[in-house]
């Protein structure tokens, strides 16, 4: 083999070691999961335009490399600037060079350089390190496949501790998951404990296996009373293994809704993957209007106790009535006491008193001198922008529940001004992804004025819905071109509601 040869192989072999910059940040930001890096750079060619056109190109460079040293140069260079938009710096929440992602790496570029000396011993040239350039996205997956087992082992360690230190806690053990208000449901109830026992509950949306081991191993104190603990799922058996080591006395579902159906595929599916969270439990506490969960507590009544919890319906277990501000409660249709707070607390505040039920407390002692309740951050928090605008912020994972909420918050708030949305739609909702965003939109249009489209990720039935109502629409690339020129426009009584905001491996 000739020294142009050997040349074009390390050219090719560095480029896709470098690319592990870029899989790396979307491995990371979904969740590590074997096969996700090749959807999401399949997503960037087939959504932003030209990139499909770069794909084919990469393709054609890699035919004429058969009998060409030269083109396989190009396609090197090609293979690190494409696809267009997934950068190599990241625009959003920085990366976090996690030791995982740093053995992840390794093994990936130790995968690449493998197939590289495997080509050139074998006499082949360049032409596996030709293959693994032009699809380095399918190789990052195999790395994420083959060390899969070996961090979930790894882990262990901080499971079994966590594992002996809640054993080790002699207080009621909360867990609560859901669709969509875990986080909130979780501070709620935390803020209405916390008056009168001293309580643990995981931090942020620190939901998965070892986001609460590491919140258990870390902050939970010898004196604590009561734990709260939030579990998130991506797939069967996630919510019953955790579940096999917290223990929780008492669980808490707070509606099913079509998130992360590509994952999931059905919302029976997400139904059963969350109902593992009651298995060991002796009391389950649900949301009453919520039909697939009243079906399913049928079910649990046998063995379990349920209370069922309701903004709408008087007859619920536990029911809470909502007017300017005020939250009513309602305990087997006995007036309790109020609670102040805004609407989007409404169901989390009913939620938690069905907790309180569950624990058999004086839930009216509890409320006599609770203040006014906090919002969780970026859940339709009300700011003033620095243009003297009113700024509704519900930018933190939106679903179709807490996209209508918001919608009818933005209606709620009168003003003389015009009313904009910014927003990239709603993602992993599937097949149904298409249909849900073009109704969001439309039912956006009875209430704004301008929409502010952010990303191409669901441009497409965003745009047509606005387009389709009359409403003004613009596009913008990324979030901040599209703040850029709302700042140019926006005046003091206009009001402004940021709807998601997706993290920079979405196209």
């Amino acid at each position: 083999m000739n020294l142009v040869y050997i040349l074009v192989l390390v050219f090719l072999t560095l480029s896709s070691c470098l690319n592990s910059i870029r899989w790396g940040r979307v491995a990371q930001r979904e969740h590590y999961i074997p096969g996700y890096v090749t959807k999401f750079y399949f997503r960037w060619v087939r959504l932003v335009p030209f990139n499909n056109l770069y794909f084919f190109l990469a393709i054609i460079l890699a035919l004429l490399s058969l009998w060409s040293p030269y083109p396989p140069l190009l396609l090197s260079l090609l293979t690190l600037v494409t696809p267009i938009g997934l950068d190599f710096k990241h625009r959003t929440s920085k990366v976090n060079i996690t030791e995982r992602l740093k053995r992840l790496n390794i093994i990936y570029c130790i995968f690449v350089v493998l197939i590289s000396i495997v080509s050139l011993s074998m006499d082949l040239g360049y032409f596996l390190a030709l293959v693994v350039n032009l699809f380095s996205f399918y190789i990052y997956d195999q790395a994420l496949r083959f060390t899969k087992n070996y961090e979930k082992n790894t882990s262990e360690k901080f499971i079994v501790d966590a594992e002996q230190k809640i054993k080790n806690f002699e207080g009621p053990i909360i867990a609560i998951t859901g669709s969509y208000s875990k986080t909130t449901t979780k501070n709620i109830l935390a803020q209405i404990l916390s008056q009168k026992n001293k309580t643990f509950a995981t931090p942020e949306s620190f939901n998965n296996r070892l986001g609460i081991a590491k919140a258990i191993n870390e902050n939970l104190k010898n004196n604590d009373e009561i734990s709260i603990i939030e579990m998130g799922t991506y797939g069967f058996g996630e919510i019953r293994e955790m579940c096999s080591w917290v223990r929780p006395h008492i669980s808490v579902i707070t509606g099913i809704a079509p998130v992360h159906l590509e994952r999931m595929k059905t919302l029976e599916n997400i139904l059963d993957a969350k109902s593992e969270i009651v298995d060991l439990t002796g009391s389950v506490v649900i949301n009453g209007d919520d039909s697939l969960l009243l079906n399913q507590a049928r079910l649990w009544t046998a063995q379990k106790m349920v209370i069922d919890c309701s903004t709408t319906s008087e007859r619920a277990a536990v029911f809470v009535d909502y007017k300017n501000n005020v939250h009513s409660v309602y305990i087997g249709g006995e007036f309790i006491g109020n609670v102040e707070g805004p609407k989007i607390l409404q169901l989390s505040i009913s939620l938690s008193v069905g907790v309180m039920v569950a624990l058999e407390l004086d839930v009216k002692s509890y409320l006599d001198n609770l203040g006014e309740l906090e919002k969780t951050d970026h859940r339709q928090t009300i700011l003033q922008g620095s243009m003297g605008q009113t700024i509704i912020d519900n930018s933190f994972n939106s679903n179709p529940i807490s996209c209508i909420s918001s919608l009818e918050t933005l209606e709620d708030l009168s003003t003389e001004g015009k009313k904009y949305l910014i927003t990239p739609g709603m993602v992993e909702l599937g097949s149904e992804q298409f249909s849900y965003n073009y109704e969001f939109a439309h039912f956006a249009s009875e209430i704004i004025d301008e929409a502010l489209i952010v990303g191409f990720t669901n441009k497409g039935p965003l745009m047509l819905a606005f387009e389709e109502n009359n409403i003004p629409v613009k596009y913008f690339k990324n979030r901040d071109l599209a703040v850029s020129y709302l700042n140019s426009v926006v005046n003091e009584n206009d009001i402004v509601l940021f709807e998601n905001d997706l993290p920079d491996h979405h196209p």
